[in-house]
């Protein structure tokens, strides 16, 4: 895990290059495009890097916190030192969310007045498949990186924590990148570019996207149809498992779909929670042997989850229900 709390920290730091050195800040942003911002969005830019540098200074801080700590009080996670530690942290996400909100914010503003000015103006802005592309993907890696925020803020393990931080990180700085991409391709309308982006697609790939999406993009017919009728495993009923869940989304997802990145030989469970429709695999007696079908199944937006007698609890809960149970001989 040092391994990871080191890449975090370089990746923010690397990022923070402008706050440190004094360079313009809003170049953090905006490296890779050609755009006129006015006075109030660079300002908003300009909030948004300073943001990112106060969740480093937080990071560090945590990280500080938690180094100190015994190997007992990381173990049992009650200090005070330790509650500290996981406090920091979870600011530091939360502080890195925000600038990225209002980073990716100044863009969508901007793409939303050109899509209206062309509405106005009754131009129905053909051959701008391209922008429409990048404008999914941000959507799609801002939610996930949403997603990601929130499950820091439910886990009081500081590592683990950790590491879903760097996920929502990449997902942030993808969604600033291809918004980014997006507006630039508005801006410069009708003109079109070769604008040498990495990872870049271009116009023929984007159409054959959209005509075929299972190309490079889930599929049309990603969502299922349930069967109301099925029983639930009474395994699932057990008084404390764990779980990994691999997908959720608020429409039932096919089978054909889940197949695309899941390659295990494990069934895949539905559990409907909170609106959601969530995909776990694995029924597991500890949180070790969950968390290491985990790492097996290398999906990266996996993680455990915790039941009890069929309700949701946070894995810590029912780590401590286990113990509390091997204590009184109940287990």
């Amino acid at each position: 895990m040092n391994v990871i709390r080191q890449t975090l920290v370089l990746v923010i730091l690397g990022l923070c290059q402008g706050v440190i050195t004094g360079q313009s800040t809003s170049v953090m942003f905006t490296s890779e495009l050609n755009i006129k911002f006015d006075a109030l969005e660079i300002k908003k830019l300009e909030r948004a890097a300073k943001l990112i540098n106060d969740s480093e200074i937080l990071l560090q801080q945590a990280n500080n916190q938690f180094t100190a700590l015994s190997e007992l009080e990381k173990k049992e996670r009650f200090s005070q030192a330790y509650q500290i530690a996981l406090k920091k942290l979870y600011e530091s996400s939360k502080t890195t969310k925000e600038a990225y909100q209002l980073a990716i914010s100044v863009f969508q503003l901007k793409n939303a007045a050109f899509w209206q000015k062309m509405s106005r103006n009754n131009h129905r802005a053909s051959g701008m498949e391209k922008a429409r592309y990048y404008e999914g993907t941000a959507t799609r890696s801002h939610n996930r990186s949403i997603i990601r925020r929130q499950q820091v803020l439910e886990s009081d393990r500081y590592e683990y924590s950790l590491e879903i931080m760097e996920d929502a990180l990449e997902f942030e700085k993808l969604a600033v990148r291809d918004q980014g991409r997006a507006l630039q391709i508005c801006m410069d309308y009708p003109v079109e570019y070769n604008y040498g982006w990495d990872d870049d697609k271009s116009l023929e790939e984007i159409v054959k996207i959209m005509k075929d999406p299972i190309v490079h993009e889930p599929p049309k017919d990603i969502f299922a149809t349930l069967d109301e009728t099925a029983e639930i495993d009474s395994a699932l009923l057990k008084e404390v498992i764990f779980k990994v869940q691999i997908a959720a989304h608020t429409m039932p997802l096919s089978q054909e779909y889940l197949n695309m990145f899941y390659k295990g030989s494990l069934p895949i469970d539905l559990i409907f929670e909170e609106n959601w429709y969530k995909y776990s695999i694995g029924i597991y007696n500890t949180f070790e042997d969950a968390d290491a079908t985990r790492r097996e199944i290398n999906i990266k937006k996996a993680f455990v989850v915790s039941y009890c007698e069929g309700k949701k609890i946070t894995t810590q809960e029912a780590i401590d229900l286990i113990e509390r149970k091997k204590m009184s001989g109940k287990l």
